[in-house]
């Protein structure tokens, strides 16, 4: 019997419904991801999911959310750490490439286009809690449009090597670690001159 399984018969489908369908994202992608597959995987009626999510967008917004709270609790470790060098902002950087290559296809549907902003409450709330971990640690002099435009720069270069990796179109090199490697990308892009 599966964890999931498991977890319907004490009584929590809703979080049963978002695991399996995390799981399943992850092996297959978003779009294998039906309600009535779920419903076999969790031995439960085909009707059962409905009674949480309306719809498959609705859980994929579910489970993008949640996929946002890990990465939110992975940049916070990352910022706690006092095992890797550099500053705290380097180390969520390395963290955010890390969580994207390690959930390819979470991190997909998370940033997917098809979930605009406005439309899920919670993602949104989400999407926000993430970028508010970069936001801490920008310039406090700044003026809050001034901090968010270089949260904004930090985000797209950590989000544009993770993409670049993802699609294959950089590697990390032969007898270098994933981590030292995408430290020393981001150090040297954002050195100054």
């Amino acid at each position: 019997m599966s964890t999931s399984s498991q977890k319907y018969h004490h009584g929590d489908l809703r979080q049963a419904l978002l695991d399996e369908g995390m799981a399943l994202v992850q092996e297959s992608g978003p779009e294998a991801l039906t309600l009535r597959k779920l419903a076999q995987r969790l031995g439960v009626s085909a009707m059962a999911p409905y009674r949480h999510y309306p719809d498959k967008e609705s859980l994929l917004a579910a489970i993008a959310a949640d996929g946002f709270r890990r990465l939110q609790e992975r940049l916070e470790a990352a910022e706690r750490s006092d095992e890797s060098p550099g500053s705290p902002l380097l180390r969520e950087g390395i963290a955010y490439v890390l969580f994207a290559l390690g959930n390819p296809a979470l991190f997909r549907l998370m940033f997917g286009t098809n979930r605009p902003q406005g439309l899920a409450p919670d993602l949104d709330a989400a999407r926000a809690g993430a970028f508010g971990v970069l936001m801490r640690h920008m310039q406090a002099s700044a003026g809050t449009d001034e901090r968010s435009a270089q949260a904004r720069g930090c985000w797209s270069l950590v989000h544009g090597l993770a993409l670049l990796l993802l699609d294959g179109l950089l590697q990390v090199p032969e007898g270098a670690t994933p981590e030292a490697w995408i430290g020393l990308i981001l150090e040297s892009t954002t050195a100054k001159q």
